[in-house]
């Protein structure tokens, strides 16, 4: 019979996966914010920020739990992969609890700088651009949707079994994420991760006040709603489309077609 640890290990991991993705993305996104000089390759460097925390913690996690560590990735799993039913909620929670202290390590390191913020106009503080995403909420939704789709489809192609990429998945996948980043928007705009963005939402609504979820027209859904249809579009793609046309092509080499 399992234990207590056993069976809480695979949450665990997603729980730390994510804290380690967020530390990193936010903490070079608040670095950014809180820097005294302008530098244009802002979105650059919290682009690869954002990809190499990807990395970081699908590498800490993948053994254990299988670094998901996006709510978007374990519902596509879902539908496509045969993750099991009983353990979403469980992986959701996990995620959104890391993501929530990633974003409150964040603020212990910059606490500082980030009261030195004015706050001179009325609407959001200008401090939770260190935590949240913003945007108009169509544009913002077509970019989610679309940016999605991109990283998702490279995560079921990458993570395939006959991929070559197998073997280096977790880097191949911060590169993605980097890529899929900077090609679609900036990630003071880009969540692609239902998690990244409502977990450190909560703790700045302790901070700022709750319209970070009211502003921009309510704008918090679209960082949820977004990556998951752009999660499920792009597994959609990959397994009925790409898997299933290049498994028919390697039947006709073998003559078994």
């Amino acid at each position: 019979m399992p234990s207590l640890r056993n069976v809480a290990a695979p949450y665990w991991g997603e729980f730390i996966g994510t804290l380690v993705l967020t530390v990193v993305g936010l903490g070079a996104t608040a670095q950014s914010l809180t820097s005294t000089s302008v530098h244009k390759t802002e979105a650059i460097s919290s682009s690869v920020a954002w990809g190499t925390g990807v990395t970081l913690g699908i590498w800490v996690t993948e053994h254990v739990s299988g670094g998901h560590i996006n709510p978007a990735i374990s519902l596509a799993r879902l539908v496509f992969s045969g993750f099991s039913p009983r353990k979403l909620a469980g992986y959701v929670v996990a995620q959104t609890l890391g993501a929530f202290v990633g974003a409150f390590l964040v603020w212990l390191n910059f606490s500082a700088s980030l009261a030195d913020i004015k706050h001179l106009d009325p609407g959001l503080h200008p401090a939770t651009g260190a935590f949240i995403t913003s945007n108009h909420v169509w544009p913002g939704l077509i970019n989610e949707i679309t940016a999605s789709f991109v990283f998702v489809l490279a995560v079921f192609a990458i993570s395939d079994q006959t991929s070559q990429a197998k073997n280096i998945a977790p880097l191949a996948l911060g590169l993605a994420f980097t890529a899929a980043s900077l090609a679609l928007s900036s990630p003071l705009q880009l969540a692609l991760n239902p998690a990244r963005d409502f977990g450190p939402r909560v703790f700045a609504a302790f901070l700022y006040g709750v319209n970070v979820f009211t502003d921009h027209s309510f704008y918090f859904w679209v960082p949820i709603v977004g990556p998951i249809i752009g999660a499920v579009l792009g597994g959609f793609v990959y397994e009925w489309l790409v898997k299933r046309d290049a498994e028919y092509q390697h039947q006709l080499e073998e003559g078994t077609a």
